[in-house]
């Protein structure tokens, strides 16, 4: 029986800035958007005053006037989350990063699994990471990703939540619909109309009814939902790009407006993907590969994770100059998106007050539904974009 484990940071930036500068601990701290004037993260402090992500800072000022407020400092917390997988890989090397603040552990057939068992061996990592970085996590331990995932997102801060082999179904059986990742908000209000309202309903339900909702993934949900999920534990560098497109030419390229227009469709089919997802990234890196087979890379950041073409797209002119270090015609690129963030389960962390903002994040999403039911060519982007 496998034995899997999830970990998910405990409000994971305020935390790393508390931890960072000692004049912040014990203090109530929020990490602070600057450019959509919302609350990133907060800290335990910070929430007794009922602060918590997606708070305009301006209304958190004024329910807590010694509050905190710091810029976001993503390096930071991506160098931390770098020591605490670290950190993992020394209980186990089956680490897989998800997204900056959590990740999963395989402990199947490892020596501390035989020695000490999963729950006393996550216990010692955790207190390691406390004492070590003053970064708290809460885990869950089950026979598979699905259930652990979830299972570390209930009882936080700091805390474990332990499934026994054979009570996948059960647990999840009375949890809202959306506890279940990859489920669109639209096609979680299609289901909640058709009386779907939890997991164990969306187990039961008819795989045929469910695919008027979920598509042809409508079985891999259910399953799901079930508490089966045979996903592997796959580690990888937590630097390295979870998304990427690739796009070959069948002739030689040279013109580089038209290289660019190739790369701007590539990023499209990326920001969908990880819009669908629910998640922010935050790194471009684009892969030439030039006609007698040599390549060359690159990679820019932003400077606050994003899903929204418009922020990406003055990337990358300097992306592509950057990585065409050789004056050779092309003949493949690939396009990858990493560095990436996602909000807790209960709070939209990125939650987009600013009119402007909030309006592009709904067009896109419009444009990516209807490209989804029709095809890719029923509608492309104009405007500033098309000097791309």
């Amino acid at each position: 029986m496998r034995s899997v484990v999830h970990w998910d940071g405990d409000r994971f930036f305020a935390s790393i800035e508390q931890a960072s500068d000692q004049r912040l601990r014990h203090r109530p701290v929020a990490v602070g958007a600057e450019r959509r004037g919302i609350v990133v993260s907060a800290s335990s402090e910070a929430r007794r005053f009922g602060i918590h992500p997606g708070l305009p800072i301006r209304r958190a000022k004024r329910m807590c006037p010694t509050l905190t407020v710091v810029p976001g400092h993503f390096d930071l917390y991506e160098q931390f989350f770098r020591q605490i997988i670290s950190l993992c890989e020394q209980t186990t090397p089956l680490v897989e990063p998800l997204t900056i603040g959590a990740a999963y552990l395989d402990l199947t057939g490892t020596r501390a699994l035989h020695k000490q068992g999963a729950v006393p061996t996550m216990t010692q990592l955790r207190d390691t990471i406390q004492s070590w970085l003053h970064v708290s996590i809460s885990t869950g331990i089950a026979a598979n990703k699905t259930v652990a995932r979830i299972a570390s997102r209930l009882r936080k801060p700091n805390g474990s939540v332990i499934v026994a082999p054979g009570n996948e179904a059960a647990f999840l059986a009375p949890l809202p619909v959306h506890w279940l990742d990859g489920i669109a908000s639209t096609t979680r209000d299609t289901l909640e109309l058709a009386g779907v309202r939890t997991l164990g309903a969306l187990a039961r339900a008819p795989v045929d009814a469910l695919e008027l909702a979920l598509g042809r993934h409508a079985l891999q949900y259910q399953r799901r939902a079930q508490g089966i999920d045979e996903t592997p534990v796959r580690p990888r560098d937590a630097s390295q790009p979870q998304w990427r497109e690739s796009f070959e030419s069948p002739e030689e390229v040279w013109e580089e407006p038209l290289i660019l227009r190739s790369i701007r469709l590539l990023l499209e089919r990326i920001l969908a993907r990880v819009r669908l997802q629910q998640v922010e990234a935050r790194r471009l890196t684009l892969l030439l590969r030039y006609t007698d087979r040599e390549e060359s890379s690159a990679s820019l950041s932003l400077p606050h994770p994003s899903d929204l073409d418009e922020d990406f797209l003055p990337l990358l002119p300097s992306l592509l100059q950057s990585a065409w270090r050789r004056r050779v015609r092309l003949r493949a690129l690939t396009l990858s998106v990493g560095l990436i963030y996602q909000p807790s389960a209960q709070l939209s962390l990125f939650a987009e007050p600013k009119r402007e903002s909030g309006a592009l994040r709904r067009l896109a999403t419009t444009i990516d539904t209807l490209r989804r039911r029709y095809g890719e060519g029923v509608i492309h982007r104009g405007g500033r974009s098309d000097k791309l």
